[in-house]
Formats: structure tokens, C-alpha cells, sequence
């Protein structure tokens, strides 16, 4: 996580804004030859990166979880050898 940027408080647009921003001016250090930038830049992205990723991976926990509301509750084996034997 780079030191002075706090990715919580951005909204995703600005993530996504910013991570473009970021990837091209890292290219255009990468061809000027600065790495210390660049391990800068990487350090940025990484952290936008993993914001975004999070927020997504939360959203599809949200949807799983609001279409199938039993998925973790936990099977109850005598209903199930039941339903196995009415079907045999």
C-alpha cells in the first residue's frame, strides 16, 4: 500500500480514472529510464488494484448471497438420503 494515497475514500470511477492515469505515466517513466518512480508508480496501481478488486469481490459476495440465501446454511443428511431413496 503506497503511504500517501487512501483508496477507501475514492469512488470507483475515480479508481478507474486514476489507474489509467497511473499506467500511462509509469510507460512514459519506464522509457525515461526512472526506476525509483516506477517502483512508485507500481506501488500506487497496487494499491488501486487491490482496492478495486475488493469492491468487487464484495459485490459478488452481496449478489450471491441476496440469489441463493440458504447456499451456508448446512445440509441436513436425513433430508437428503431421504429425497435419494424416493428417487431410486
Amino acid at each position: 500500500m503506497h503511504p500517501f494515497l487512501e483508496v477507501s475514500k475514492l469512488t470507483d470511477e475515480e479508481i478507474i480514472e486514476r489507474l489509467g492515469k497511473a499506467y500511462s505515466y509509469m510507460n512514459y517513466q519506464v522509457s525515461l529510464g526512472h526506476s525509483a518512480t516506477v517502483h512508485s508508480i507500481k506501488e500506487v496501481i497496487q494499491s488501486l488494484e487491490d482496492e478495486r478488486i475488493s469492491r468487487m469481490n464484495k459485490t459478488t459476495d452481496e449478489e450471491y448471497k441476496r440469489k441463493f440465501p440458504d447456499a451456508r446454511k448446512p445440509i441436513e443428511l436425513g433430508k437428503l438420503e431421504e429425497n435419494i431413496r424416493k428417487l431410486v
